[in-house]
């Protein structure tokens, strides 16, 4: 599938998550393991369970065709989805959620060498706690199959890899 057909796909699920309910859960896997996420806004009843990556989360810089981005401790691409601006709250449609997961912790991210940005954590209405990296969520792309691929970056015109100073990558 080409980048831009994915990105029409993208596009026209958060379309469709945004016109569907506001709460729900989406169960998250391919490349970033199962987690299982709540949308933005989920009733107080809701409960759900940490994704395999809520533990002491480790930042690293790994060099990619776009250059050097932000990358989990596994060395696979970290993104910012823009509307998300630097919102502590992910704004992200629950419907896309298990293309987009988001990088959880328990606690405030390591950091490798050459990331400088603050790192943080940002607790969302189910509880869960996101990494945060110079004040913007960061989520995987389960698109991405191995360490340093960078598909997701561009999608929706929405999506961008990170730089090592906390912005998007925009190529």
């Amino acid at each position: 599938m080409s980048k831009k057909t994915l990105g029409v796909l993208v596009a026209f699920a958060v379309v469709i998550a945004a016109c569907g309910s506001s709460s729900g859960s989406s169960k998250s896997g391919g490349a970033y393991g199962n987690s299982t996420s709540t949308t933005a806004a989920p009733d107080a009843s809701t409960t759900s369970k940490p994704s395999t990556n809520a533990t002491s989360t480790t930042l690293q810089l790994v060099s990619t065709s776009l250059g050097k981005v932000v990358a989990d401790s596994k060395g696979r691409t970290l993104y910012l989805f823009v509307p998300d601006g630097t919102s502590t709250v992910s704004k992200v449609p629950a419907g896309i959620l298990s293309l987009w997961p988001p990088v959880q912790a328990t606690g405030v991210p390591t950091l490798g060498p050459g990331l400088t940005a603050k790192s943080s954590t940002g607790a969302q209405p189910n509880g869960q706690q996101w990494v945060l990296y110079n004040g913007h969520l960061l989520y995987a792309y389960s698109g991405d199959q191995k360490a340093g691929d960078v598909t997701g970056n561009g999608i929706g015109s929405v999506w961008y890899a990170v730089t090592a100073a906390g912005g998007p990558v925009q190529s």
